[in-house]
């Protein structure tokens, strides 16, 4: 029976509060905070928290403090949309200068008002006759744990959030200074050391130039690398004086902050710059074989033409394949002899260094493992959607990873990750990826409330469908080369591509405008699924009271 009272107030009006937990207060977490305080002003009716196991908001760049650690992207498209900076100092700025913007953002939007700091999610169950998630959390000092129950969960922790040692015999052996570059030691010296960086992805290729300075130079750093990567010059090199990182003038920030427009068009200028990349990242497309042409002879320039640097440093797969990654001062090291590379394997880790799989021993004072993250998506929490089906699980029968559009997981009702399997996050700007993810899963939070909707899932078909089609596009990627291992991918070298989106940075954004509703299963609050029509009367016809010059004739052109 569908047979309802009518509900006495406008189209759209909330009939209850619903709580929304956020797992994470660093960049997506706040854009969600804002969203609620400020873009929709909708605190009345969505009860938000925000569960954040640091001290302090900001994400990883709260956490990272390794050497040289900072922006690969131009400082003034790295900002929230509500909040440009014009007061960047440089093209590329340092990790401090981010990790400044986004407290003192925080602080000027209050942003941090629906936070509980020092609190970790531990499990999160859906309970199907209640139409809502079990959500266990724990004080990461007391370990103290409680519960709560939640209408909607969004997880934005990130990817890169798990950092991992590397796999391999012997670690807790040596004797020296060992470090992981995502939990920095900022008391160690490393003057006059024997230094070795396992790893060149962005923050080893980062830190490389930092301690080869910190060094003294009194003895060689060496960079112990399993396959080479591409070495770009700077993103946006064309709106650089020489290609190099800048300082801007005080004149130049006064104009941006004097005229907003020419602060946007630079902004404007810096995204289009990004998007017109895509091309370039096409297997066969002579985008990609010009880029390839002018990375490779860019980098034996700044390698000195020396032949065995050569051999050893530029890639032999399609540039993008992996995370290519702006290294000013990194090929510099080794033409200038401060640094050594070594190719080869890890056998195991000795009490004085390491030895290689084809027997050479190599010791060092100081090992830095800049070895990455568990970029696997799974979860720090247990996770467990309907009927009892763990996440963890179903990605391991399916072989790895995978979502709706980068937001929705299989099973998983009123749950929304940012960044998550097949996001838009290595083809532009990853803030831009972000924030159309925030916009997406907001009008969800948005349809929820005002619609009266218990609960939504994704269709199984949806899904299947999706990742099938997605998969075979993103054959025509770099990202599928079977020539380089990346954490673009789930199963090493030849998995399939699990961590990018199967086309543009604009066409995932012309996707995410607009939900979908045929892709989902819902359930209602009330036995009427138009219980939300009301009394008849339009949101805007109920602000007259207050408001009694609102234009009822809006529409009009």
């Amino acid at each position: 029976m569908s047979w309802i009272p009518i509900n006495e107030v406008p189209i759209y009006t909330p009939q209850r509060r619903r709580r929304l937990v956020v797992i994470g207060a660093g960049l997506a977490g706040l854009m969600i905070a804002h969203k609620v305080q400020h873009e929709f002003r909708v605190e009345d009716s969505i009860d938000l928290v925000i569960y954040e196991k640091n001290e302090d908001v900001g994400g990883t760049w709260y956490e990272t403090r390794y050497l040289g650690a900072g922006l690969d992207v131009p400082s003034h498209v790295y900002t929230f949309r509500f909040a440009p900076n014009p007061n960047w100092s440089k093209f590329h700025v340092e990790r401090e200068e981010v990790w400044n913007y986004i407290r003192e953002t925080t602080t000027k939007f209050e942003l941090d008002k629906h936070v509980e700091f020092k609190r970790k999610v531990v499990a999160a169950e859906w309970n199907g006759e209640l139409g809502k998630w079990r959500v266990t959390t724990e004080n990461t000092a007391t370990r103290e744990q409680s519960q709560e129950l939640a209408d909607i969960v969004v997880d934005c922790s990130g990817l890169l959030n798990k950092w991992r040692w590397p796999e391999i015999a012997g670690r807790e052996n040596f004797k020296g200074h060992m470090v992981h570059s995502a939990r920095w030691d900022e008391k160690h010296s490393y003057a006059g050391e024997n230094v070795c960086i396992i790893g060149n992805g962005a923050s080893g290729i980062q830190l490389l130039p930092q301690l080869v300075e910190a060094t003294g130079g009194n003895k060689t750093v060496v960079n112990l690398i399993r396959n080479p990567t591409w070495i770009l010059e700077n993103f946006g090199l064309e709106f650089t004086p020489d290609g190099h990182n800048f300082t801007f003038s005080e004149e130049e920030k006064q104009k941006f902050r004097d005229q907003p427009q020419v602060h946007r068009q630079y902004r404007h200028d810096l995204e289009l710059s990004s998007n017109k990349r895509f091309p370039g990242l096409h297997k066969d497309s002579p985008e990609q074989e010009a880029l390839r042409i002018k990375v490779t002879e860019s980098m034996k320039q700044r390698l000195g033409y020396d032949e065995s640097l050569i051999a050893k440093l530029i890639p032999n797969y399609h540039v993008g394949c992996r995370k290519a990654t702006p290294g000013m001062g990194y090929l510099e090291c080794f033409a200038s002899g401060r640094a050594d590379v070594v190719i080869g394997r890890i056998a195991r880790f000795t009490e004085t260094g390491i030895v290689l799989e084809d027997g050479q021993e190599l010791d060092f004072d100081a090992i830095i493992c800049a070895t990455g993250f568990d970029t696997s998506f799974d979860p720090t929490w247990k996770l467990t959607g309907l009927d009892g089906v763990e996440l963890a699980g179903l990605w391991k029968e399916y072989g790895g990873a995978y979502a709706y559009f980068g937001v929705v997981l299989p099973q998983m009702p009123n749950y929304f990750i940012v960044n998550g399997p097949n996001a838009a996050a290595g083809h532009a700007l990853i803030l831009t990826g972000m924030a159309t993810a925030v916009d997406y899963i907001f009008e969800w939070v948005l349809k929820l409330s005002r619609e009266s909707i218990r609960s939504m899932v994704v269709k199984e078909k949806a899904i299947h469908d999706y990742n099938v089609y997605t998969q075979e596009f993103l054959k025509r990627m770099v990202w599928s080369d079977g020539g380089c291992g990346s954490w673009y991918k789930a199963g090493g070298a030849e998995g399939r591509v699990s961590a990018l989106y199967g086309g543009s940075m604009l066409h995932y954004m012309e996707m995410m405008s607009k939900i979908r509703g045929e892709d989902f299963e819902l359930e209602y609050d009330s036995a009427n699924m138009f219980g939300f029509l009301g009394n008849g009367y339009s949101t805007l016809e109920a602000r007259i009271r207050d408001e009694p010059d609102v234009d009822l004739a809006y529409y009009v052109r």
